[in-house]
């Protein structure tokens, strides 16, 4: 599943929504600056992890299940007053927002395996579908940030703003499964073809926006899986 922070816009009523971060001066675009520790946000191999159950009907077909989720909790630090400039620093002194993701999905589907000359490798094609949900909720602190005089950020901003998409997918399946012991196996699988129909709303300031998608992908979502059979 993709990183949701893209669910929310950027803008609203000329001002900063501040999602995902780092995008008004006394912000902190990052969560190294709430916990002090380098960052979190490199995580280019995979985000989620899931379970997958399968049952096979013959020898050659089963029917499957899976179910994977992923959740995300910042939480959020006030701005620090203090006083800077190119000599003195105080570190952590920028706000960060409170964040709390929700990202699940949930599949069903089936695939066929052929034979072939080697008893270890199994090939197969099949057909799945799949529903989503993914969900990204924001709360503002203290920021220390004015706008003219004497109006503060926390008038203008929503103190409390969130997003959410719920997708609807039907792929065809193709992948390849490997032996590595008796009853140990290894499987890398990828949708060679695959519509998704997505429904995408927002919520700030009372005001909720809504869009629909629809969207074709080929050869998308690799999977690496590793499976004990009963």
């Amino acid at each position: 599943m993709e990183n949701s922070n893209f669910l929310l816009p950027n803008e609203f009523a000329d001002q900063d929504l501040g999602l995902p971060g780092g995008n008004t001066p006394n912000q902190s675009g990052d969560p190294e600056v709430l916990f002090h520790i380098g960052s979190l946000n490199d995580n280019s191999i995979c985000n989620m992890a899931g379970i997958q159950g399968k049952y096979f009907v013959t020898d050659r077909l089963e029917v499957n299940a899976m179910f994977t989720m992923d959740i995300g909790v910042q939480p959020q630090r006030h701005y620090g007053e203090g006083y800077q400039d190119q000599y003195i620093g105080i570190a952590g002194y920028k706000y960060v927002l409170g964040r709390l993701t929700d990202d699940w999905m949930a599949s069903l589907g089936s695939n066929y395996y052929f034979n072939n000359c080697n008893g270890r490798i199994f090939p197969y094609l099949g057909v799945m579908g799949a529903f989503q949900h993914a969900r990204i909720q924001t709360t503002f602190p203290y920021t220390g940030e004015e706008f003219g005089d004497y109006v503060w950020a926390e008038e203008v901003y929503a103190h409390a703003r969130a997003g959410e998409v719920i997708g609807v997918t039907g792929a065809f399946t193709a992948g390849l499964e490997y032996n590595l012991l008796p009853g140990l196996n290894i499987a890398f699988e990828v949708r060679p073809f695959s519509y998704m129909y997505t429904i995408g709303r927002m919520f700030s300031q009372g005001l909720v926006w809504n869009a629909n998608v629809h969207s074709f992908k080929f050869f998308a979502l690799p999977q690496l899986k590793i499976g004990i059979r009963f």
